[in-house]
């Protein structure tokens, strides 16, 4: 059938005149309203479209086609992807152009409009692009790194989100930060922050030190940039004008932990009464500040606390009911209790199987920690038992702990304890024997041992495990070949297959 142009006075289609192979006939659209449209906009009188009705593509505009490819084969969209196959109306486009009708008839695009995508994806990139383009300028001009003291000093004067009351004075190498309190006309210094010219900060406050501790969130080392000042001026005025807040607390605690560590270093004997009363105090400090169920104990704690509730459970309990002193409660101690052998001084096979079961082939190899802790002297007459005896009836006075901890994980475990009257390296050697028969049973992999440098524990390591020569070596691992048809080993397996040899 034959396309004939429904437009007034265009001849598109018809024999008496040669129409162009270019031009295109289009349908009346099936929408009622946008059908209306093109009714109207045809200058003809009392014109009603059929369904065969047409206007040929020379009353449209080219803003109003749109070129699309209507070819699913591959292989020719390769060979000429820039030729499409076919032109379309636009959505909504309405015939403007009559060249046959009066020129008023004809109406001229609209200029196009600039139009950005609404999508959510678009807008959240262009914010994502506007924060990091702000980002990198508040960071180029919060740098201080290569700033000098001065300049650094007259950008804080600059700055306006500055905390109120500060003063800064540049001497000799450092500028010093400070905030005065003043009393009956008396000046006192309340906070200081000290900036050094490699960047570096120290703080005080009430001529007291800060541990770095307390801003290492702010301030890690050396200062970068200026908010980080800022936010510690902010920080030191709100301890130093609010001596109630939970803050300010832990500032006093951890002050007082880092004087006790500083008189702690400066002792030369790690074994006096001193070392182990500061070391005590210290602790208790630390725990003071945990709550009472996120408290991690001392072994050193945790085995006193022991023989204080085995020589007095009422003067124990009489402690814990004080609550001025953070110690393990009953129910810890029960637990320990549970698993002490008081024959052998072994820890429970099955506690330790259980334990083992739920580490990896890793984690198996641990190191041995022998130590021992000096107790007093007493016996007690408890349950049918005389308690503070050794095997052989002598009141003990050391208790031979081992102890084992993982080499890459945080499992770490009391062993075993032995109550011995006079401690030597051959009897030391006995009960390392019988504990490391235990580790092996339960497939842990001893793969170093650790002592102090005490006169038995040199003579336990040279005589009795390296047989005179104390020379270095290398732990061996023996590997089983496996044929293919045979099932692998599990990691219990392969760790019984580890050994631990002394040259």
């Amino acid at each position: 059938m034959v396309n004939k142009c429904a437009a007034f006075g265009c001849k598109s289609g018809y024999k008496s005149h040669e129409t162009d192979s270019s031009v295109t006939f289009h349908r009346f659209p099936n929408d009622p309203e946008l059908r209306e449209k093109w009714r109207r906009a045809n200058p003809r009188k009392d014109f009603v479209p059929t369904e065969h009705s047409r206007l040929c593509s020379l009353h449209f505009h080219p803003s109003d086609f749109v070129d699309v490819r209507t070819d699913k084969n591959v292989a020719r969209l390769k060979k000429k992807p820039e030729k499409p196959l076919r032109r379309q109306l636009k959505e909504g486009a309405v015939p403007s152009v009559f060249p046959n009708a009066p020129s008023y008839l004809s109406k001229s695009p609209a200029a196009g409009r600039t139009t950005t995508k609404a999508a959510s994806s678009s807008r959240r990139a262009d914010e994502v692009r506007k924060l990091a383009e702000l980002e990198t300028s508040f960071s180029s001009s919060d740098d201080i790194s290569i700033l000098s003291l001065a300049d650094v000093q007259a950008k804080l004067q600059a700055e306006t989100a500055v905390p109120t009351g500060f003063t800064y004075t540049l001497v000799d190498d450092s500028l010093f930060v400070y905030l005065l309190e003043i009393n009956t006309d008396i000046p006192k210094l309340a906070a200081c922050i000290a900036v050094k010219s490699d960047k570096t900060v120290a703080c005080s406050m009430q001529d007291k030190v800060i541990p770095a501790s307390q801003y290492s969130d702010l301030v890690d080392g050396r200062m970068q940039q200026l908010s980080q000042l800022v936010n510690l001026m902010a920080r030191l005025k709100s301890w130093a004008t609010d001596s109630s807040s939970s803050t300010s607390l832990s500032f006093y605690v951890q002050t007082a932990i880092t004087v006790l560590e500083t008189a702690l270093d400066s002792l030369p004997d790690r074994e006096c009464e001193e070392f182990r009363k500061l070391s005590f105090l210290i602790e208790q400090l630390r725990l003071l500040l945990h709550s009472k169920y996120g408290r991690n104990y001392s072994p050193q704690l945790t085995v006193f606390s022991f023989l204080m509730h085995a020589a007095s459970s009422a003067a124990y309990n009489t402690l814990l009911a004080e609550n001025v002193l953070s110690l393990p409660s009953k129910t810890t101690l029960a637990k320990i209790t549970r698993r002490l052998d008081d024959d052998k001084g072994l820890d429970s096979s099955a506690y330790l199987k259980l334990r083992v079961s739920k580490l990896n082939e890793f984690e198996l190899n641990v190191v041995l920690i022998i130590d021992e802790i000096y107790v007093a002297k007493r016996a007690k007459y408890s349950a049918g038992e005389v308690k503070g005896l050794t095997g052989d009836g002598a009141l003990a006075s050391t208790l031979l702990c081992f102890m084992v901890k993982s080499v890459v994980a945080k499992y770490k475990d009391l062993v075993a304890m032995y109550p011995v009257s006079k401690l030597t390296a051959s009897t030391q050697f006995d009960c390392y024997s019988e504990v490391m028969a235990m580790l092996r049973k339960v497939c842990l992999n001893v793969v170093a041992i650790s002592v102090d440098n005490a006169a038995t524990n040199r003579k336990f390591l040279v005589d009795c495990l390296c047989k005179g020569d104390l020379t270095t070596h290398i732990t061996e691992l023996k590997v089983s070949l496996i044929r293919s048809t045979q099932r692998a080993p599990s990691p219990r397996t392969v760790g019984r297959e580890k050994m631990l040899r002394y040259k």
